[in-house]
């Protein structure tokens, strides 16, 4: 019996602060620790090819990319940032943005998903209409879970026969 291989994803996030890496890699360990190939930048210390080509091949090579929206990402995908601040960030969310262009604005890859303390609005606006996932709750982080590894988490319930309706006499 041969496995399947398991869904390969690439975290895309902003360095905010400690708390908020550990947060990401915390993400990821558990990610990894239930049988998704979670890939980050926190796992890595020098890349042969630079980080930027780094972060191009691990978004292609992914299967699906979580994008962790934070305040700070927003401003810095959105170029409001301190210049020079999250450049990372930056450079990720220009090869996103370019893999929604040439889909034609379509999405089957990129997962936003937010921690307590972000919303929405720290979303960058081409990924609000997609499903996004509140990584603050339990039953957010099951939803990503699932649509990782092509779940769902209410089965659909198999067609029933029609039936036939007697057809009524006219009133007199």
């Amino acid at each position: 019996m041969s496995r399947r291989r398991p869904p390969r994803v690439f975290i895309s996030y902003s360095h905010d602060s400690a708390s908020h890496k550990r947060r990401v890699l915390n993400l990821a360990n558990r990610l990894r620790s239930e049988g998704i190939d979670a890939i980050l930048d926190q796992y890595e210390s020098n890349p042969r090819e630079g980080w930027t080509l780094w972060m191009e091949k691990q978004i292609r090579d992914a299967d699906f990319v979580i994008v962790v929206c934070s305040p700070p990402y927003h401003r810095r995908v959105m170029k409001e940032e301190v210049p020079g601040t999250g450049l990372g960030a930056c450079w990720e969310a220009h090869i996103i943005y370019q893999y929604l262009f040439d889909d034609g604005s379509t999405n089957w890859k990129f997962l936003p998903a937010v921690f307590a303390g972000a919303g929405v609005a720290d979303i960058p606006r081409p990924l609000r209409a997609f499903a996004r996932y509140d990584l603050g709750a339990e039953r957010g982080y099951k939803a990503l879970y699932c649509q990782i590894t092509g779940q769902r988490t209410i089965a659909k319930p198999p067609l029933g026969v029609i039936r036939a309706v007697s057809a009524s006499r006219a009133a007199k």
